[in-house]
Formats: C-alpha cells, sequence, structure tokens
C-alpha cells in the first residue's frame, strides 16, 4: 500500500520533505533485473513522481483562492502515474486546504479550470502543449511534466533522470507569467532554466 511506501513516510514527516523524496528517488531509479523487480520500480517510481508533485504544492503560492473551489485540485494526465499513488490524498491537506485528485485524458477547459497543480507527459487530446501551457498560465495552475526540454520551452517544472536520480528543472520566467512562485526550499534544490525555444 502507497502508506508503506518510503516516499508516503516522507510525506508525513515535514522536517524531512522534499529533500527525503529526493534521496528515496536514487534507491527507487535503481537498475532493477527482474520482472517482478521492474513493476515494483515503477510503482515506486510513481510514488516518487506523485511526492514530488505534493511537495511542490506546498511550497506554492498561488494569487488567489476561488470562492468556489478551496482545495488543492491535482490534475494527472491518464496513464501518467498510477493511481494507487495517491491512496489517502484525500484525507490530506496543503495549506490547510483540502486536497483532490482528478485523472483526464481529453483537454476540457471546463473541467481543468480549477487545478492547481497540472501533470502530463504529453500534449492531451484536444490541445498542443503550447495551448495547455497558456491555459495554465491564464489560470495560475502549475503546469509540471517529465518531457524532455519541458521547462525550457515555457513549461514550469520539469522532472527529469541524472545518475539514477529524479531531479527537477525550474522556470522562474514561465512562473512568474502564471503569478505563482516557488519556495526557497524547493528553488534551492532546483535546476534553474529559462525559456530558449517553443514547443513544437
Amino acid at each position: 500500500m502507497f502508506k508503506s511506501n518510503p516516499v508516503a513516510r516522507a510525506l508525513r514527516k515535514p522536517g524531512r520533505r522534499l529533500l527525503t523524496a529526493l534521496g528515496v528517488a536514487s534507491l527507487i531509479l535503481a537498475p532493477c533485473p527482474s520482472a517482478q523487480a521492474q513493476a515494483a520500480k515503477a510503482e515506486s517510481l510513481d510514488a516518487v513522481h506523485a511526492a514530488f508533485l505534493f511537495n511542490f504544492a506546498k511550497f506554492t503560492t498561488w494569487p488567489s483562492v476561488s470562492d468556489l473551489d478551496t482545495s488543492i485540485k491535482f490534475c494527472i494526465q491518464a496513464d501518467t502515474i498510477g493511481q494507487e499513488a495517491f491512496a489517502g490524498w484525500g484525507k490530506k491537506r496543503i495549506q490547510n486546504r483540502p486536497v483532490r485528485v482528478a485523472f483526464f485524458a481529453d483537454f476540457a477547459a471546463g473541467e481543468l479550470q480549477n487545478c492547481s497543480v497540472m501533470f502530463v507527459s504529453a500534449a492531451p487530446s484536444g490541445a498542443t502543449l503550447k495551448e495547455l501551457r497558456d491555459f495554465a498560465t491564464a489560470h495560475n495552475t502549475l503546469l509540471v511534466s517529465d518531457l524532455s526540454g519541458f521547462g525550457s520551452s515555457g513549461g514550469h517544472i520539469e522532472l527529469y533522470e541524472a545518475n539514477r536520480r529524479l531531479r527537477f528543472r525550474v522556470n522562474l520566467g514561465a512562473l512568474e507569467k502564471a503569478r505563482l512562485s516557488l519556495g526557497a526550499g524547493v528553488l534551492n534544490l532546483a535546476e534553474i532554466v529559462t525559456t530558449t525555444g517553443e514547443f513544437k
């Protein structure tokens, strides 16, 4: 179960926070030769991705809170992070706000406009990555992806693997356009990038 995962335990101990998640990532990304081990690795990697998203939200400042939706809503593209990685999140709170998790496959502006954090691994059906980025900017949504070059193309946060650890890049200029800010606890661990190209 997710609660027994080392990343899940890190989420319950604020003192460890994102630094612990980074340390655990180095173990999860180690080689797994057997099929059973590979399945376990995939499940653990999903948990690490989820833990990163949770910690990003903890250290994000949004410009305002909608009167209609005071929750921290995570919008996760289908077939990216397994739903089991988010088990128990409905009981958690971030910045004293309830947490919700929703999964989407197609781009539907009405359903995605209240997303606090959005994770994608590809352009969703119905929108290009550029359109999705512009939508996230207009709606103050923290946009995270593991696509290569995502950060330098104007995405907010890019997850990537280096030396068998999960790392992340942050585009401060893109965050500023979306009127979002990240705390020093996150930025000190990030590789800071600028926009040097555009989504294809």
